[in-house]
């Protein structure tokens, strides 16, 4: 009796195993599918969207506006150049390799100058460059703490100069002026830089031209729309977008027009295709930098107040 029990419980052993070795070949052949599946995915995406997204970030432009004022797109963040008597001021710093190439022309240029820096924003394409610079002479928001700096970037691009207000510096033919956009908007802290006989307007990565914005941690779509609401009532003749080809002031009322449009979408999600599809020339990234994205921002947004 007990032989015949063993046998029993034995050949029961034996129909388990069987069934779970079984069970385990099929679920180890889907997910091998399923990774496989999502490695496609993402490498599809990669040669749609960012392989190009970053081989045109690569692209860099020197423009010379005039003898004082050269604007340097690509290489990260598009950066600005303003010459004075005793003064450089450079607007961000790019990032890589670009960010070197810049400082040494930029170094170039000052000759005996002192170099004034000044970050619209914090992310690394923006301020990568810092650590070229005195420290004492990098400006940025005085929204930002420091700990948060450290986190987002490291201690080498830290600034060391906080801006509490707007900030005018004369120059040999213009007036420089630096101001905080009071919020959140970008990131927690921006700022833009006008100069008001020239009319220029460098706006950092609150101002984008033909791109899709990325609105991470604590971006604010409404802080876009009373950011941009307001450069659109300035007097403005060149605008620098963070990212994209300068332009006039209809590159504020095309972004503008475009939080506009995302917010109503999230309002009236029957308007979401067609709003999706008029932006689909824009740069864009899906999930991340898209319109779908910014709509979806703006859905729990509104979600939220409820």
């Amino acid at each position: 009796m007990r032989s015949s029990s063993f046998g029993d419980c034995s050949a029961l052993h034996i129909v388990y195993f069987s069934t779970f070795e079984t069970a385990m070949k099929k679920f180890l052949k889907w997910a091998g599918l399923l990774i496989l599946l999502l490695a496609l995915t993402g490498f599809t995406l990669y040669l749609i969207y960012l392989r190009p997204f970053m081989q045109n970030m690569k692209k860099v432009e020197r423009i010379q506006i005039d003898s004082n004022l050269v604007i340097i797109t690509g290489g990260g963040g598009n950066s600005g150049i303003i010459l004075s008597d005793s003064l450089l001021v450079l607007v961000d710093t790019k990032m890589d390799e670009f960010a070197e190439t810049l400082a040494e022309e930029v170094k170039k240029m000052a000759g005996t100058r002192q170099i004034l820096v000044i970050n619209t924003h914090w992310h690394p394409d923006h301020v990568g460059g810092n650590h070229f610079y005195d420290q004492k002479n990098i400006l940025a928001s005085g929204r930002y703490l420091e700990s948060e700096w450290k986190k987002e970037n490291d201690a080498e691009s830290l600034p060391g100069r906080w801006l509490k207000s707007p900030m005018l510096i004369p120059m040999k033919d213009d007036t420089l002026l630096i101001y905080d956009l009071g919020g959140p908007v970008h990131t927690p802290g921006d700022l833009m830089v006008y100069l008001k006989k020239r009319k220029v307007l460098f706006g950092g990565d609150v101002i984008l031209n033909k791109t899709c914005p990325i609105l991470l941690g604590n971006a604010s779509g409404e802080g876009y729309i009373e950011a941009l609401a307001d450069c659109a009532r300035m007097e403005v003749r060149t605008v620098v977008p963070g990212h994209g080809a300068i332009g006039g002031p209809e590159v504020i009322t095309d972004f503008l027009w475009f939080f506009e449009d995302v917010k109503m979408a999230a309002i009236a999600p029957a308007r979401k295709k067609e709003v999706e599809q008029k932006y689909a020339g824009w740069r864009q990234i899906p999930f991340v930098m898209s319109t779908g994205a910014t709509i979806s921002h703006f859905e729990k947004t509104l979600q939220a107040k409820k």
